[in-house]
């Protein structure tokens, strides 16, 4: 089980070092700016046995192992400004939504994932009818904002809405996604 309050962090090794069998890096977290991070790349790449012994520079890295990113998987060549915006959505909004826009978008930015999740994650249930009620909810606060409802109508909205979640939930509008044990995020489609 991942701790949601654990700093996400990184393993970094040496390549220099890898190649030749040796295993050289250092666990950095990732609630620092990508500077910061890159500076303790640095030093570690610094202290490369390999490169002292054989007189050369190590420049390369990979990431080669991650914890407390749930749900995300990242490359062993991500890049730290990459690691830090997903360390950063993950403190926002849950690991599954994350994750699974992550797949989704590999190819786009991550200010773009994040503006994408801000605009269609609707909410964290447990139970079915919680769901209705809270697409519900939703759709009521959009058909009153949008005031072209006729005043007959007004008094049903709860009513209309709950309907209109049934169908929107039903007809592909809001997409359930299931994290696990009895856990739904609910999303609009994009």
């Amino acid at each position: 089980m991942f701790d949601t309050l654990a700093t996400p962090r990184i393993y970094v090794a040496s390549l220099t070092d890898y190649n030749n069998s040796l295993l050289h890096g250092r666990w950095i977290d990732v609630d620092q700016t990508p500077d910061d991070i890159n500076q303790e790349i640095a030093e570690m790449l610094a202290l490369s046995p390999t490169a002292r012994k054989f007189g050369e520079k190590a420049e390369e890295f990979a990431i080669h192992d991650f914890d407390n990113f749930p749900g995300v998987e990242l490359s062993e060549y991500e890049s730290i400004d990459r690691v830090c915006a997903v360390a950063e959505i993950l403190k926002e909004y849950p690991a599954a939504v994350v994750s699974h826009m992550l797949r989704e978008n590999e190819n786009l930015e991550m200010e773009e994932i994040a503006s994408i999740i801000e605009d269609i994650y609707i909410g964290e249930f447990s139970d079915h009818l919680d769901e209705i009620h809270a697409v519900a909810e939703y759709m009521a606060d959009d058909i009153e904002s949008r005031g072209d409802l006729p005043e007959i109508y007004r008094q049903h909205i709860g009513a209309i809405a709950e309907s209109m979640a049934n169908d929107a939930i039903q007809g592909g509008e809001i997409h359930a996604l299931y994290e696990g044990a009895g856990v739904w995020h609910l999303l609009r489609t994009y």
